[in-house]
């Protein structure tokens, strides 16, 4: 039987730390625990089935995803083509990725599943929480409001989320941030590991008025990526990746066309 080792393995080898990502093994017991085992977020898989919670660096962009850009730019003829016809640059991307790893772990287990941080159900509900598995995985700290009320102060104020929004919680990682973004999570099935222990993930904010800073500007203004920098992380972003990630979805293309204009077709 194929074990939690050579999977880990394998993965790490086709999503590897130069290219810009991370993966981090936890049991879906765990995950289940900390959502609520009769939740409507818990999976439906044995307590000790094996996961592994897939985030990106900073490389990744400037490096992987660069690289993947002038490949299709190659592939298709220009930037404008690639631009018109890919319409989610950074999903297609991973995508393209998953595909290549899903066909390696299908010649040694053919029973797994992968979720994105995109997946949703019918009800157009998340089919799993990021942020959670981050947590759990011991990846990155997740700082949820409800953790960090001080009584006799009604915190968030009200009023000021736009409509249909909720006050939501952010994860910070030790070393990058809010730098970097959960990818995936891969499940196997077939893969028990009832002896893992996760790790316990490190928090980088230990003053309550810190953390509640960092949400108020990660739910009140994401856009200008001033939360990311919270717990003076030691990776960051490049210039181009925080205006990328910083515009509209249908502004981004144009971020990227000066690799293409400015030579970039002959990287390695």
């Amino acid at each position: 039987m194929i074990n939690a080792k050579t999977i880990k393995r394998l993965v790490d080898e086709q999503l590897s730390s130069r290219d810009g990502f991370e993966s981090h093994m936890f049991r879906i017991g765990a995950y289940n625990q900390a959502v609520g085992e009769d939740g409507a977020f818990a999976l439906p898989y044995e307590d000790s089935t094996m996961a592994l919670l897939i985030l990106s660096t900073p490389d990744m962009f400037d490096v992987a995803f660069r690289k993947w850009v002038v490949e299709k730019t190659m592939k298709y003829g220009s930037f404008d083509d690639v631009c018109e016809i890919i319409s989610s640059p950074i999903q297609n991307f991973l995508e393209d990725r998953l595909e290549v790893l899903s066909e390696k772990l299908r010649i040694i287990d053919e029973n797994f599943e992968i979720l994105h941080d995109y997946s949703m159900t019918p009800q157009r509900r998340p089919k799993i929480l990021m942020q959670t598995c981050g947590h759990v995985a011991g990846a990155a700290f997740y700082y949820q409001p409800r953790h960090f009320q001080e009584d006799g102060i009604s915190w968030p104020v009200k009023g000021r989320m736009g409509p249909n929004l909720k006050f939501i919680g952010l994860s910070l990682h030790p070393v990058y941030g809010g730098h970097f973004a959960f990818r995936s999570v891969l499940i196997f099935p077939n893969v028990r590991i009832p002896e893992f222990c996760e790790s316990v993930p490190r928090p980088i904010l230990t003053e309550p008025k810190d953390v509640r800073a960092a949400l108020e500007k990660f739910n009140y203004n994401w856009k200008d990526s001033g939360f990311r920098d919270f717990g003076n992380p030691s990776r960051r972003y490049s210039p181009t990746q925080m205006e990328f990630f910083g515009r509209p979805v249908a502004e981004r293309w144009e971020v990227l066309r000066p690799w293409i204009d400015g030579g970039a077709k002959n990287i390695d």
